[in-house]
């Protein structure tokens, strides 16, 4: 009785913690990032590659092949477009300055039902040029841990 009552108590902060419109999704999937490099000489660089698995029809689409991204901790604030994905699919990504934390967006659009999903994932990485460089993988598999889903404007 109160595991089911916690569980319905966060899934309510959840619902009202997110904006007018915005509803929760399941997230099935994860991230796979190839080719990872991140760096801090006159600046802080992060290269990536980035494939998403599994494929579920019209919600969240495979992209078998790494797409490409690339930023710098100074200059993005806030998450990156990657590159071209396709024309109802975009990925991006983030590396948060105050804690090294990758953060993953997976954005989907179903043109049939007007329907936006967004898969997020996270998690810590190190610079090559840090303390813990010794505990950063080029490759890694990074779980998609929320989603959302909203009518397109």
């Amino acid at each position: 009785m109160l595991a089911s009552s916690l569980l319905t108590l966060a899934a309510a902060t959840l619902a009202t913690a997110l904006p007018a419109g915005v509803e929760p999704a399941a997230a099935p999937g994860q991230f796979e990032v190839t080719n990872f490099v991140f760096g801090c000489t006159v600046g802080c660089d992060w290269y990536l590659d980035i494939a998403v698995h599994p494929d579920i029809a019209g919600t969240h689409p495979s992209v078998p092949n790494g797409v490409h991204c690339e930023g710098n901790l100074d200059d993005n604030k806030s998450f990156k477009e990657c590159a071209h994905v396709s024309n109802g699919s975009k990925l991006y990504a983030f590396i948060s300055k105050d804690d090294n934390l990758l953060q993953l967006r997976y954005e989907v659009t179903d043109v049939a039902t007007s329907t936006v999903y967004n898969y997020y994932g996270e998690k810590a990485v190190y610079a090559a040029t840090s303390d813990y460089a010794d505990l950063q993988t080029p490759e890694f598999n990074v779980t998609e841990i929320s989603g959302t889903k909203s009518k397109s404007a």
